[in-house]
């Protein structure tokens, strides 16, 4: 697109640079359409270039090499396990029979690579016991992707200290990482927030890992098929003519206007709303905390598919996950999601009024589905506390690194005290219940059965505790001072919910159900996914993939083949 020009057409206008919309400008793309992408800050990618890059996909091609026996039949049987009466039957067949049409296409005809998770630990789908789940190859990442062959563009992609590729993350699961010791050096092992949006803040790496990788591989396969992308303009309002979506009107951060026609259609892909407080409180029933998205991400597809009569669906719901502001002050957008760290034995979580509230071993969407729970108008767990001993910060390099070394300030989120008495006082819990609780554990644990949660028992909580723990691999008891508590609080990856999507992912009307013709939506400003539930590793990047790339063969006028 010229620069200079105010009026531009294309046939396909693609709103946002994350996996929903760049896999639906490649595909748009090799379909034959002129495609145009716009992204609002000056770097491609969004939030899934922050994210693990993991694609959850059901009978994808590649879980035989793994090992895993998987099919259409056994998707669906998992998929509406999982989400009940809340999701959209036609978005449950699409998420089964056609995720891995998306990624064959993405493979055959675009060039990607996808590489599946190991059937093994961790990489099994969140809820195991439901029919039709799977141990590994649902999931699949993206191998070492080289940033060279992206040429200029290679600085527009947006890396965090995690994107270099340092260790395949299969190993992260085979070698059970998680229960590294403290002191054992493994590169590129630990999480870090985003950096601010300088192109030249630091060397940019040769090679890339996780969501970085897929972002690239879908920006090369884009620059390859001709599609041109516009950075640091903002999309505000979809132009309309009869009904249809024609046009989009966007705005230069110096203020010019430009003004796209799209003949085919237009797909908004701009994420979740987590950084846009109005939002958040008009449609979550919950406080959202600390989220992953970036602070770009404020509704704005959501915005402008209602402008334009839009039906919504899916809002005040989120992909869960609880969080510790580890370094990151006060802000909203934070990456120290917790997961592997409430499984380790000498561990536990406790409320504000100093009791258990949860199994801490579940997955991390489920635990934040406990953070919901009410009392009259006020949640009851949240902010909750991580309680562990000195065992645990000896043991386990994932406790050790939230202590600071011997002699620095406390941050304000970490309690330390040489007694569970005298971390209640810390903590301003009732020393006489966290007490009591903690006593109940201890005896869970020396007994290897927890009466109150059954922590430990699943499938799922083995794969995440530690083996050489006897009895139970989740339970061990706090018992050697100092003790420990890191404030937990109520957070997301993302938001989801929003513009209600068709099996196409053609957004509806509000006034009479029927698609808006010519607009699409994919990823976390759409309901294109499982609703209300969070099947498996990858689970929101598999959602945003298949809509994505449902929309552009949809546009391009493109005949899906038969659901296999």
């Amino acid at each position: 697109m010229n620069a200079a020009a105010k009026v531009a057409e294309f046939d396909f206008v693609v709103i946002g640079s994350g996996a929903a919309g760049l896999t639906g400008a490649v595909v748009a793309a090799l379909n034959g359409l002129s495609v145009l992408v716009v992204e609002k800050t000056a770097l491609l990618g969004g939030t899934t270039a922050v994210s693990g890059g993991t694609v959850w996909i059901p009978n994808n091609d590649h879980e035989s090499e793994v090992g895993v026996e998987d099919s259409l039949d056994d998707a669906l049987s998992y998929l509406r396990a999982c989400v009940g009466e809340a999701g959209d039957p036609a978005h449950v067949t699409a998420l089964a029979g056609r995720g891995a049409e998306a990624i064959r296409f993405l493979e055959k005809r675009a060039g990607l690579r996808f590489v599946p998770m190991p059937s093994a630990g961790g990489s099994m789908d969140y809820r195991p016991w439901l029919a039709g789940a799977k141990v590994g190859g649902r999931g699949l990442t993206s191998p070492e992707t080289d940033l060279g062959v992206l040429g200029e563009w290679a600085k527009r992609i947006r890396l965090v200290d995690t994107s270099e590729w340092t260790f395949d993350p299969r190993d992260y699961i085979t070698e059970r990482m998680h229960l590294d010791p403290p002191g054992l050096e493994r590169p590129g092992a630990s999480m870090f927030s985003p950096p601010p949006d300088d192109l030249d803040a630091r060397p940019r790496p040769a090679s890339v890992g996780r969501g970085a990788a897929l972002v690239a591989q879908l920006v090369r396969a884009g620059l390859a098929a001709g599609v041109e992308y516009l950075l640091g303009v903002r999309a505000e309002e979809l132009t309309t003519c009869d009904g249809r979506a024609t046009g989009v009107r966007l705005r230069r951060s110096g203020g010019e206007e430009l003004n796209v026609r799209a003949s085919a259609g237009i797909l908004l892909a701009t994420g979740g709303y987590s950084n846009d407080e109005r939002l958040r409180r008009s449609w979550l029933a919950r406080e959202i905390q600390f989220s992953c998205e970036l602070e770009s991400n404020s509704g704005d597809g959501h915005r402008m598919g209602m402008a334009v009569g839009a039906q919504t669906a899916g809002l005040g719901d989120a992909w869960w996950m609880p969080h510790i502001p580890l370094g990151s002050g006060n802000a909203v957008v934070n990456t120290a999601g917790s997961r592997e760290d409430r499984s380790l034995p000498h561990t536990l979580m406790v409320n504000d009024a100093g009791v258990r509230f949860m199994n801490e071993s579940v997955n991390y969407h489920d635990a934040g589905e406990y953070f919901a729970s009410k009392v009259g108008g006020w949640h009851s767990n949240f902010p909750a506390w991580l309680i562990f001993d000195s065992q645990g910060v000896e043991k386990y390099a994932m406790l050790s690194w939230k202590v600071p070394p011997a002699g620095e300030e406390l941050p304000d989120w970490l309690r330390l005290a040489d007694t569970i008495s005298e971390l209640a006082g810390a903590t301003g819990l009732d020393p006489a219940a966290l007490s009591a609780t903690v006593t109940r554990f201890n005896g869970f644990a020396l007994a290897g059965v927890d009466e109150d949660f059954q922590r430990g028992e699943s499938r799922w909580d083995r794969a995440w505790g530690d083996p050489r723990n006897s009895p139970n691999p989740c339970l061990a008891p706090l018992e050697k001072g100092p003790f420990y508590a890191v404030r937990m609080y109520a957070g997301a990856l993302s938001t989801r919910g929003g513009l209600r999507v068709d099996a196409d992912a053609r957004v509806c009307s509000a006034a009479n159900e029927h698609a808006i013709q010519g607009l699409y939506a994919a990823g976390n400003c759409s309901n294109g996914g499982p609703a209300a539930s969070y099947p498996g590793p990858g689970a929101t990047l598999g959602a945003a993939v298949t809509f994505g790339y449902l929309a552009a063969m949809h546009a391009s006028g493109a005949a899906l083949p038969p659901v296999a």
